[in-house]
C-alpha cells in the first residue's frame, strides 16, 4: 500500500500503539505485584477494563477531529483555551519523563551483559542513546513508522511466544501460595485492588500515542480508531499471559525476591543463557518503546502550537516534516528525570508512580470533556446512554486507581502547572496559529 510521502499507514500506526504501551512495565511488573498474592492478578483485570474503555473513548474522539493533536485537542473543544493549555503542557512534560524511565531499564538490562559501570558512564550512555533516537526523528519522520514496525516484530512475537513456552513449565500450586498482605478485611481488598490497578496500568500508558500523530496519518477518522482498539487488546494479551505463565513457574516468594522476573524465569527454563537472551530482549522492547514516545513527544507540542496554545518556536519543522523544536526541547527536558533517578533514593520506583498518576489525570479530564461532548454529538437517546456509560465507567476506573495516591500526584500536578505559566503567558502574546 502507497501512502503519501512522510504519511503513516495502519500497520505503521498500530506499532506506535503497542509499542508505546508494551514498554518496561512488563519486565519489571510480575514483581512489584508479587506482595499482593493473588490480588494483583485482579488488579491486571481491572486495568485491562480501564484501558480498553479508554481506548474506546479516544477511539471516537480522534474520529471527530480531523487535526487532532491528542488530549489538548479536546479539552480545547470542550473547555476552553486555558484548560487545553494545561492539559497539552501536563501531557508532554509527563512524555519527558516516560523518555527517561525507558532509558534507564534499557540500560540497566545492558549493563547485565556488560557489567556495571560509574553513574557517570550510565547518564552519558543514556544521553547519547537519548540524542540517537531524537536525531532519527527529525532526520526523517515517517522513519518512526517502519522502525516501529520492525522492532515491534522482533519485541511482540518473542513476548507472545515466550509465555507458551512457560506454561509448559506451569504449576497450579504456585498460585496458591499465601502472601502477607493487609486484605482481612473488604475495604483491605478494595484498597489492594486499587493499588494495583494503578500500578498496573503503567502497562498501559501510551494508549492515546497514536491520536498525537493525526496531522501525519493517512484517513486518520479511519484509521486511528481502529489502530487504538486493534493494538491495546493485542497489548492487554501479552501482559496477561506473560504475567500468569511467570508467576505459575516461579511463584509469589520467588518474585518477591529479585527485581529481574524474567531472568528468574529464563534462568529455570532455559539455564544461564537465557539471562543474556532476555536482556536482549527487554533492550530491544525500551529502545522501541522509546522510538515510539519521542516521536509523540514532538507532536504534541506542535500540534499546541497548531492550535494556538504553544508560542510559536514549537512550530519550527525542518524540510521532512519533523518538529525539530519541539524535539529538540522534549530531548533537553528528559535528561533532568535521568539525573533524578540517578541521585534520589529508590528514584526509579518514585518516577513510576507519580507519573503513572499524572497520566491517569490527563485521561480523567479527557473522560469528563468526552461526557460534556457526548450531548452534543449523539441525538439518538439509546447510542448517547450508551456513551455515557462507557464515559463515567473510564472516570470511574481514574479515581479508583487514583485514590491510594491521591495527595502525592496532586503536589507533582501542581508543580507541572506552576512550570507552565510563563509558558501560557508567552503563548498568549503569540498571534493566534488557528485563524480564531
Amino acid at each position: 500500500m502507497n501512502h503519501p510521502k512522510g504519511k503513516l499507514g495502519f500497520c505503521a500506526l498500530v506499532s506506535i500503539v503497542i509499542s508505546s504501551q508494551l514498554g518496561s512495565g512488563i519486565f519489571v511488573l510480575p514483581s512489584s505485584l508479587a506482595k499482593y498474592g493473588p490480588l494483583g492478578l485482579w488488579g491486571w483485570l481491572v486495568s485491562v477494563a480501564g484501558a480498553i474503555a479508554i481506548a474506546l473513548i479516544f477511539s471516537d474522539l480522534s474520529s471527530r477531529f480531523a487535526n487532532s493533536g491528542g488530549p489538548h485537542t479536546y479539552v480545547l473543544e470542550a473547555f476552553g483555551k486555558s484548560a487545553s493549555f494545561f492539559t497539552g503542557w501536563t501531557y508532554w512534560m509527563i512524555s519527558w519523563a516516560s523518555n527517561s524511565i525507558l532509558l534507564v531499564t534499557a540500560i540497566k538490562y545492558l549493563s547485565a551483559i556488560t557489567g556495571e559501570s560509574s553513574t557517570v558512564q550510565i547518564l552519558m550512555l543514556e544521553v547519547l542513546l537519548l540524542l540517537a533516537i531524537t536525531c532519527i526523528s527529525i532526520v526523517r519522520i515517517n522513519a518512526i513508522g517502519w522502525i516501529g514496525s520492525c522492532l515491534m516484530i522482533l519485541k511482540y512475537v518473542p513476548l507472545f511466544v515466550l509465555p507458551l513456552i512457560f506454561f509448559m513449565f506451569f504449576e497450579v500450586t504456585s498460585f496458591s501460595q499465601v502472601v502477607a498482605t493487609d486484605n482481612t478485611t473488604c475495604l483491605g481488598t478494595v484498597s489492594t485492588i486499587a493499588t494495583t490497578s494503578l500500578l498496573t496500568f503503567w502497562g498501559f500508558v501510551g494508549v492515546e500515542c497514536a491520536t498525537a500523530a493525526t496531522c501525519n496519518v493517512k484517513t486518520p477518522e479511519k484509521t486511528i480508531p481502529r489502530a487504538l482498539i486493534i493494538g491495546t487488546v493485542c497489548v492487554a494479551l501479552v501482559y496477561v499471559l506473560n504475567t500468569i505463565s511467570v508467576i505459575g513457574v516461579v511463584g509469589f516468594d520467588e518474585l518477591m525476591k529479585t527485581e529481574a522476573p524474567y531472568s528468574l524465569v529464563m534462568s529455570k527454563v532455559f539455564g544461564n543463557a537465557g539471562d543474556i537472551t532476555i536482556s536482549v530482549l527487554a533492550i530491544v522492547v525500551c529502545l522501541s518503546t522509546l522510538n515510539s514516545w519521542i516521536f509523540t513527544s514532538g507532536q504534541i507540542a506542535h500540534c499546541a502550537y497548531t492550535d494556538g496554545l504553544f508560542p510559536s518556536i514549537f512550530g519550527k519543522t525542518n524540510k521532512h516534516g519533523a518538529p525539530i523544536a519541539a524535539l529538540a526541547f522534549s530531548f533537553c527536558g528528559s535528561i533532568p528525570f535521568l539525573i533524578l533517578e540517578r541521585i534520589e533514593q529508590d528514584g526509579f520506583d518514585k518516577l513510576i508512580s507519580r507519573m503513572c498518576s499524572a497520566f491517569m489525570f490527563v485521561y480523567l479530564v479527557c473522560c469528563f470533556t468526552y461526557i460534556k461532548l457526548i450531548k452534543k454529538w449523539y441525538s439518538n437517546p439509546k447510542a448517547r446512554r450508551h456513551r455515557y456509560v462507557l464515559a463515567y465507567a473510564a472516570a470511574t476506573f481514574c479515581l479508583f486507581a487514583l485514590i491510594q495516591d491521591i495527595i502525592p500526584s496532586i503536589v507533582i500536578l501542581a508543580m507541572f502547572v506552576v512550570i507552565g505559566i510563563p509558558v501560557l503567558l508567552k503563548s498568549r502574546r503569540t498571534p493566534s496559529n488557528t485563524g480564531v
